[in-house]
């Protein structure tokens, strides 16, 4: 028997979870010897009374202060607001950030904090080839308090070392990997993801579902992945259904929270290999279509098209998803796999394809966002599998 190979674990954020656990986000920011704190987020935040709920917080405990609100947060953390957002902290001197949403809203605040970190003034500056790999020793402590308050569960965007930033002008979304950009401490309330459409919570959860799945299938997978990817997708199949059913559901938001919160702990361990991810961000950056949506209808998908990646872990996916038979071959077990994700897809109200039309030159230029994504730099997936993926996910013209 061979040694075991050996991994590293490196996260530092420190996770609550609880109905109301909101309340602490500015005791926390003192307890970092924050004195004027920056609220990050967006206008449907705050037109739904959520940044107001957090501004009372403030305004009851006295201290720190909060220093303003930028609320211009738009969807797929866009560069160019994310370099508005840091020249607006500098202005308003805070020393420290609150993020509040969804994984847009999360991804900016840790372009934001990067920028402030590394005193540059321009995001993409800091992505050469829409690549940032800061990994340690790189990746050096960036001095800014930050306290994330996720609304949606899906991206786990609140602990994840991965930030992912939207370059406007190529329609890429470009990657960031740094040790510390992720939240000092991360308030998982479930009461702020009540309000979530049935669509919203069923997209971002199966964002969630991606993220367990492409940690357990990696080759760089290890004892602690599969731990986290396991309970992650056993979570996630259970109070998906049940959150997408019933919003206010609060036992079922938590848990989807908790498992968002895994999910990605499993995903950004594994070696950065994607597969999913990779034809998701480049339909996402070309479409604009939502990222919890393009890899709601994607999973399945690539599961199915590129099966002979995802044999060597089938048995570990059909335990975690519940359909494991003794004896049975990776072949057939990777099949079940897929019809549980499609079952769950239909419980949730997910379409199997894109509604998109899409043209033969589209899906050529989409054939070409996908090799050229910067999620597959370390995994660059085959030609057959990219025109493969992309034929089964939009209906036929």
């Amino acid at each position: 028997m061979g040694a075991p190979k050996y991994f590293a674990w490196d996260y530092h954020t420190s996770v609550e979870v609880g109905s109301g656990c909101r309340t602490f986000a500015a005791q926390r920011f003192t307890e970092m010897g924050c004195r004027r704190v920056a609220l990050i987020t967006d206008k449907g935040l705050a037109e739904a009374g959520i940044v107001d709920q957090i501004k009372d917080i403030f305004e009851v405990q006295g201290s720190p202060a909060l220093a303003g609100v930028y609320d211009r947060i738009e969807p797929d953390a866009v560069s160019r607001v994310i370099n508005d957002c840091a020249r607006w902290y500098r202005e308003t001197a805070a020393d420290g950030i609150l993020a509040l949403g969804g994984g847009s809203v999360l991804d900016s605040a840790k372009g934001v904090k990067l920028l402030l970190g590394m005193k540059a003034t321009d995001i993409k500056e800091l992505i050469p080839g829409n690549l940032g790999p800061y990994l340690k020793p790189l990746g050096k402590p960036l001095g800014i308090p930050h306290v994330a308050i996720p609304t949606t569960a899906g991206t786990g965007s609140e602990v994840s070392p991965i930030a992912v930033i939207y370059n406007e002008e190529l329609r890429i979304k470009a990657n960031i990997l740094h040790p510390y950009i992720p939240a000092d401490v991360a308030l998982l309330d479930p009461d702020l993801t009540l309000g979530l459409s049935p669509k919203m919570t069923a997209d971002t959860g199966f964002d969630a579902l991606c993220h367990a799945v492409e940690g357990l299938a990696s080759p760089g997978a290890n004892c602690m992945i599969d731990a986290l990817g396991f309970q992650s997708v056993s979570l996630i199949l259970k109070n998906l259904p049940a959150a997408v059913r019933d919003g206010n559901n609060l036992e079922a938001r938590s848990k989807m929270l908790v498992a968002s919160n895994m999910a990605i702990m499993s995903f950004a361990m594994s070696g950065l290999f994607f597969p999913v991810h990779n034809i998701a961000h480049a339909v996402g950056g070309q479409l604009r279509i939502s990222h919890g949506e393009a890899n709601a209808v994607l999973l399945p998908v690539v599961l199915k098209e590129f099966s002979r990646y995802y044999i060597p872990r089938a048995e570990e996916l059909a335990r975690a998803f519940g359909v494991y038979k003794e004896g049975a071959p990776p072949e057939s077990l990777l099949v079940e796999v897929v019809e549980a994700v499609r079952e769950l897809q239909q419980k949730c109200g997910v379409k199997p394809v894109f509604d998109t039309k899409i043209t033969g030159m589209g899906l050529e230029n989409l054939f070409w966002a996908v090799k050229f994504d910067p999620a597959g730099i370390f995994y660059p997936l085959p030609d057959d599998i990219i025109k493969s993926c992309l034929g089964s996910c939009f209906e036929k013209q």
